[in-house]
């Protein structure tokens, strides 16, 4: 049956399933024997870590894959999107007007450049998974003017350091920070009165990327060593990996001359040697008050 909806229709989604076919489930679904795949984004979905979903100034609507629990993976039909072009799929693309009522936005593609990035967000069991978001291009819309000025290169820029958690709650702004982010932000404010009382300063880096559905941001940058720091609320060695991690991650776009990982305690010199073999200071706090460097 040839495609007869036309871009701006407003339908109810149950009805449009009756006339092109395809389950009235789902953000994604292929109706039997057609060539078309149908998606569709709604606010509702950010409940399940969908809330990616939007155009971005690269020109591309970045759209969240299919799986509410566990990592996504590209089956079923997330499989489907990334390999449309290949089988000669036409995805055709809806947003959420009301309850049960969607409006057609057009055919899209996606890009065969870059056709997704992975991303975190808390699944519907609550548990951090990995997403899929989706860079699909209109082919037959147009994009809305967003500032492309900016797309195609890192920006990185200061951020009051007050804004401790907001790389958290950009992913999940309803919810209350766990014990463990707070001991961490209470940690890194400790740290941040040292530093002051001795005449440094302090501020935290927002790192947005263009592939990225939101920005990226440092626990830590010390003015007066130019020095990038990532905290983390235990020593233990998942911890510090895990910091390790993130700091080389950030560095690859902040500029800096050196970098340290934060502690409440000593971690022991086997995960000190860790970070001293690729050129990272370790920083702990003493039980009495106070911190101790490390340089490698």
């Amino acid at each position: 049956m040839a495609w007869d909806i036309q871009i701006g229709d407003v339908v109810v989604r149950r009805q449009l399933h009756q006339r092109v076919g395809g389950s009235w489930q789902g953000g994604i679904t292929r109706p039997a024997k057609s060539t078309d795949v149908l998606l569709f984004s709604s606010p509702a979905g950010a409940r399940f870590g969908y809330d990616f979903d939007g155009w971005r100034p690269d020109g591309a609507f970045h759209y969240t894959g299919e799986g509410q629990v566990g990592d996504q993976t590209f089956v079923r039909g997330n499989a489907a999107v990334r390999d449309h072009l290949d089988r000669g799929l036409r995805l055709r693309f809806f947003d959420q007007v009301k309850r049960s009522v969607v409006r057609y936005l057009g055919e899209f593609r996606v890009d065969p450049e870059h056709p997704w990035y992975a991303e975190e967000a808390r699944d519907r069991l609550g548990d951090l998974r990995k997403v899929i978001v989706f860079r699909l291009l209109p082919v037959d819309a147009e994009a809305p003017e967003l500032g492309a000025a900016s797309a195609g290169k890192p920006t990185v820029r200061d951020v009051p350091m007050e804004a401790h958690l907001a790389e958290t709650f950009q992913v999940e702004p309803k919810r209350e920070p766990t014990t463990a982010e707070r001991r961490e932000a209470d940690l890194v404010d400790r740290y941040v009165g040292a530093v002051t009382a001795e005449g440094g300063t302090t501020t935290r880096k927002e790192i947005k990327l263009p592939d990225l559905g939101r920005a990226l941001y440092t626990d830590l940058f010390d003015g007066s060593r130019a020095e990038l720091v990532e905290a983390k609320s235990s020593a233990a060695r998942h911890h510090v990996r895990l910091a390790l991690g993130q700091l080389l991650d950030y560095a690859r776009y902040v500029e800096h001359k050196s970098r340290a990982v934060l502690l409440p305690s000593y971690p022991g010199s086997d995960l000190v040697d860790l970070l001293h073999s690729v050129n990272v200071a370790c920083i702990y706090e003493q039980e009495g008050g106070g911190f101790v460097r490390l340089d490698p």
